[in-house]
């Protein structure tokens, strides 16, 4: 499978990051551009020591200390989905702009349910503003170093497809961090066998604290896609030659997922994550899927939002549609979240 950086210098420079990152020893020579940026959230924490916001309701985080690409906006929405079945009335705050691409991925999800989304950078406000408007459990999507809102529980991922080493050039901050979590949960989890995925738990486990890894899930194709909305099964194209194109932060478990699927997969156009695309690009990948021969332009729902409008080839362009799937720990971790809820509302109660 050929693999093609594209998206300027900016889409080169992350290509070649993630390539390190998924060695097993990283490159010392980030080393020192990262040991600043970590300086500088350490000068950050310092200036901002505790949390200056509290808000009359539970409040829920969904981190990680890696940069994009972890799983945060699909766990959210499972937790935002559980949430509702039990009755509560959760609002998602996401740092990202309105038309950021999981904001836009959440209201995509949850048009029968309707949860509050709000999105922007201030969500000690924004917290504020979604218990105003009847919020029961406030849901941080991209959460573990937003520091201002103090929050019940610490749920953290990490991408199994990482092995978690010090010169990985995409951690945020260092791995000792990792105590701060309440809890951490695998994704992707089903990219490694048995052995290895026991060998990750005890790792991160020497780094966060006994028993702090609770859950791990992968992801399971369910459905095609059409930029109309018109759903495919996936054995009309199962076994089929297909491009794909992915803007988002693993993209390579993204070509894993598709070939177990069953597609032949000819060639990948890796562009940076949260990749804004113009016509230009969608220009681009019709010339590079003609060339390739292929049956299709096989991309993920993040990128098929921001797509679509360009989209004008004869060649057929669908999103991957998956649902998660535990492996391990889905009950244990739904309640660590329900028993935080429970124990802060308790707190809340005006006691006569």
């Amino acid at each position: 499978m050929q693999v093609i950086f594209a998206g300027g210098l900016r889409g080169q420079i992350e290509g070649r990051l993630r390539q390190w990152a998924n060695a097993s020893v990283g490159s010392s020579l980030l080393v020192p551009l990262r040991n600043l940026a970590w300086l500088t959230v350490r000068v950050r924490n310092a200036l901002r020591p505790l949390p200056t916001v509290r808000v009359s309701v539970p409040v829920i985080s969904v981190g990680n200390i890696t940069v994009g690409g972890t799983g945060k906006t699909p766990l959210t929405m499972w937790l935002v989905k559980k949430l509702v079945e039990a009755g509560h009335k959760p609002a998602i705050l996401t740092p990202l702009g309105e038309k950021g691409d999981e904001t836009e991925e959440h209201l995509s999800a949850f048009k029968s349910t309707a949860p509050l989304v709000f999105a922007g950078r201030d969500r000690a406000e924004n917290a504020n503003r979604a218990v105003a408007l009847g919020a029961t459990v406030i849901v941080l999507d991209d959460g573990f170093q937003y520091r201002r809102l103090h929050r019940d529980a610490d749920i953290v991922l990490w991408d199994a497809t990482f092995p978690p080493h010090r010169n990985n050039p995409f951690l945020r901050e260092p791995l000792s961090q990792l105590r701060r979590a309440d809890c951490i949960v695998m994704s992707k989890a089903d990219f490694l066998s048995d052995e290895r995925r026991n060998e990750l738990r005890t790792n991160l486990e020497k780094l966060a604290g006994e028993g702090k890894v609770v859950a791990a899930f992968g992801y399971e194709p369910v459905s095609l896609q059409s930029p109309d909305g018109t759903v495919e099964v996936l054995e009309n194209l199962r076994w089929r030659k297909v491009l794909l194109v992915a803007g988002i932060g693993n993209p390579s478990y993204f070509a894993w997922t598709a070939q177990r699927a069953g597609f032949e997969v000819a060639e990948m156009i890796c562009f940076p994550d949260h990749f804004r695309y113009k016509h230009a690009d969608a220009q681009f990948i019709a010339e590079r899927a003609k060339l390739a021969g292929v049956d299709a332009v096989l991309t993920t729902p993040k990128d098929a939002v921001k797509l679509r409008d360009f989209w004008s080839s004869d060649v057929p362009l669908f999103s991957m549609q998956v649902k998660l799937r535990w492996l391990w720990g889905e009950e244990s971790l739904w309640e660590i979240v329900e028993g935080c809820v429970k124990n802060a509302q308790a707190k809340f109660e005006v006691k006569p």
